[in-house]
């Protein structure tokens, strides 16, 4: 049950002069105000005061003169408490703990002083932020909507974009704020509730925060046609969280449809929802997000024709008729045990505004809603990957992700899709892939990277800036992966970096290293040992889950062996050397590492070793195949093998390199009197040319493009790379 609140305003009366000393703690279930009424009710009650005290807050002013407004210590608490939640613009406030003096006979306040959670300078970026991704999610709202559709849109976002902080021991105030949940994307019930309470705010509709201190609980209550209505965006998001999970049980609801749960009592409020006309609304028992594009809500049901079953559904909103657009055939079986299903289909479904994305236990798929005939395999999991896809979602920056777990009950491993991929994981037809990076303030983070290679170096730089953090899911499921080098200047590897890799076996880990975060090593099962520097202060959950072999080394009561223990992972403890007496220092002979890799390159490409330092020596063990020049660039001559040596002022890179021919994606091919085919050339260089040997049997353009004129045979011609010819045979019928 989601049950994190504040659970007290510590107010702190100071001695200052002729005032009183008195210390004083506010409790916040103690409070006789917050138990009688809500915030917006506190707030109405003091109003002049309340306006000042946001305004001064919004001011940043860090001792506010409280003379002339007659306000008690006894009230303090409860109007400082409810002035945060109500105006959830003033996120960077505590809620629950400031300082004050008072009057030593009356006990009325002469000043107060906040704490803050961020420093004055900090303060434009933070709320730059806020706005940021305020305007993302509001930038989905179609003005045409009614406030309802509004106001459920909103809840479903939140649900997408913000994930509950299970752990009860967190202290970070942020969780409890609009920022926390909207910028940070970590919440509990205050930070859902602010959240959505801002949001609203934004585009002109009312609601207010309500508790009930029994429950330690926080919600909405919000205000459309003159009526109030509940919304817990909090329990419609529930833990373990699920990518695409939104249900919408409390989803503008009234007093006694909220009572009818059983679970929601003793709510703080003379503000009444008595209106029943959304109790039994359709969206009740979905439990994906729903999207209103065109005049239609689009979701996904998880019990069509079957508990095992589902669909993706499209629903008109004037006439109320449904329609499934496609069914999902496949079943989520219980992991072990085949013929055992789970209780319902774990399909779900995102919108970007282009396309529709939605899952079935194996793939994500692409869907437009202007063409119902138009559909694409986005991503299919590979055979031999344990798991099955249990959900999809959208992070704040549009970048599209997918759950493969053994379990609903278990939390999301996620992998992100490129969107603009087709088949991923499964067919990557005779695209070329790259190594791409993207810009930060500090450095650049790798994205992709092409090298399939078993050992692979992480280059240092790129252009001219450094390598700084290793991307999500950049090298998940690699089957064939043995070793990785991650060079000095990286401080962070990110979720599910190297998912899935069940054949490495050696990771070395930099100096400079901070983070590594969720499930980055996840499934590395012959991973025997890894050594975790002191540097790092961050391993997220199950970083190195189903590491069955792992010893993890490090040192005493660093990071690495608080997680060790927690997960109960095997770990050794690095002794910290003994600073020699400078008498009986030696200097021991220096010998440098030797990386070796495999590598293949075709006639005429160029190549280097990226983020090497300054290059001292360089050589090839056959010249006639590849060279290689003083700077280190490896220039591939003819179909071989070579060994290129290439050693800096602390390494000696080892590149076994097999130079290969260009080639054709066919060398014969049968076409039917007027179809046409694209002829590619993998590992062309330089100028491609395309000649026909028999025009009116076969055209072929510049690009490769064949078209089938007239029934015979023709010879298609290609020059690449230099002189190298490759021929393709071609018969139209």
């Amino acid at each position: 049950m989601k049950r994190v609140l504040s659970i007290a305003i510590t107010a702190v009366v100071l001695f200052v002069s002729l005032f009183s000393s008195n210390a004083a703690d506010f409790v916040h279930k103690d409070s006789e105000l917050l138990k009688k009424y809500s915030p917006f009710e506190i707030v109405n009650m003091f109003p002049d005061f309340s306006k000042y005290l946001a305004d001064e807050l919004r001011n940043y002013n860090t001792d506010i003169n409280l003379r002339g407004y007659n306000i008690s210590v006894d009230d303090i608490g409860a109007i400082f408490f409810s002035v945060v939640f109500e105006n959830p613009d003033i996120f960077y406030v505590y809620s629950n703990s400031f300082e004050s003096s008072s009057d030593s006979e009356s006990g009325i306040l002469v000043s107060l002083r906040p704490m803050y959670i961020f420093n004055e300078d900090e303060l434009p970026a933070k709320k730059a932020e806020l706005e940021k991704n305020a305007a993302a999610i509001l930038s989905g709202v179609d003005e045409s909507w009614s406030d309802v559709y509004k106001c459920r849109y909103i809840h479903d976002m939140i649900c997408q974009y913000v994930h509950y902080d299970m752990d009860i021991y967190n202290t970070d105030p942020n969780l409890r704020t609009a920022y926390g949940a909207l910028v940070e994307n970590e919440a509990v019930c205050e930070g859902y509730t602010s959240a959505y309470n801002y949001l609203l705010g934004k585009i002109g509709i009312e609601a207010h925060y309500i508790q009930s201190i029994k429950m330690e609980h926080a919600w909405s209550l919000i205000k459309l046609g003159g009526k109030y209505y509940h919304v817990d965006v909090t329990y419609d998001d529930p833990s373990y969280d699920t990518l695409g999970q939104a249900l919408h049980l409390y989803c503008i609801i009234s007093d006694t449809g909220l009572k009818a749960d059983g679970v929601h009592h003793d709510w703080i409020s003379s503000m009444k929802a008595g209106d029943k006309g959304y109790d039994s609304v359709w969206w009740r028992k979905v439990n994906t997000f729903i999207f209103t594009v065109d005049g239609n809500d689009y979701y996904m049901n998880q019990s069509y024709g079957s508990s095992v079953y589902g669909a993706f559904m499209k629903r008109n909103i004037q006439s109320g008729n449904e329609r499934v657009i496609e069914k999902i055939t496949t079943r989520w079986t219980v992991e072990g045990k085949s013929d055992t299903f789970w209780e319902r289909a774990y399909c779900y479904i995102t919108y970007d505004g282009n396309y529709f994305y939605y899952n079935d236990n194996e793939g994500v798929y692409r869907h437009r809603p202007d063409d119902s005939s138009y559909f694409d395999v986005l991503y299919k999991k590979p055979s031999n990957a344990s798991g099955l896809v249990f959900g999809l979602a959208l992070n704040m920056d549009s970048k599209l992700y997918v759950s493969v777990k053994s379990s609903p009950n278990v939390e999301d491993v996620v992998y992100y899709i490129d969107k603009n991929v087709m088949n991923q994981n499964f067919d990557a037809g005779d695209t070329d892939p790259k190594t791409e990076f993207n810009e930060t303030e500090d450095g650049v983070f790798l994205t992709n990277f092409a090298d399939d290679s078993e050992n692979i170096i992480i280059p240092e730089v790129y252009g001219d800036k450094s390598v700084v953090a290793v991307g999500d899911n950049v090298f998940s499921d690699r089957q064939n992966l043995k070793s990785v080098i991650i060079p000095e200047g990286i401080t962070t590897i990110g979720n599910a970096a190297f998912y899935n890799c069940p054949n490495l076996t050696s990771v070395t880990l930099p100096s400079t290293l901070k983070t590594i975060d969720a499930a980055a090593f996840y499934g590395c099962s012959s991973l025997k040992e890894i050594t975790i520097p002191e540097t790092v202060t961050k391993i997220g959950k199950n970083a190195f889950g189903n590491c069955v072999n792992l010893t993890i080394k490090g040192y005493k009561d660093s990071i690495a062996e608080v997680y060790a223990n927690t997960y109960k992972i095997h770990f050794e403890e690095i002794k910290k050397p003994v600073p020699v007496p400078s008498a009986e220092k030696t200097t021991p002979k220096k010998t440098k590492p030797v990386f070796t890799q495999k590598q293949t390159m075709y006639v005429k490409y160029k190549a280097s070793i990226s983020g090497s330092g300054k290059i001292i020596k360089c050589t090839s063990s056959k010249k006639s195949v590849a060279s290689v020049s003083k700077k280190g660039v490896i220039t591939a001559k003819k179909k071989g093998k070579a060994t290129i040596k290439i050693e800096d002022s602390k390494y000696i890179y080892k590149i076994k390199l097999t130079v290969k021919n260009p080639k054709l994606n066919r060398t014969k091919l049968s076409l039917p009197l007027g179809r046409t085919y694209k002829l590619k050339v993998k590992g062309k260089a330089g100028r491609t040319t395309f000649k026909s040997s028999n025009k009116r049997a076969v055209s072929v353009s510049t690009t490769g493009k064949l078209t089938a004129k007239g029934r015979g045979k023709a010879t298609i011609t290609v020059k690449t790379n230099g002189k190298i010819k490759l021929k393709c045979k071609v018969t139209v019928k």
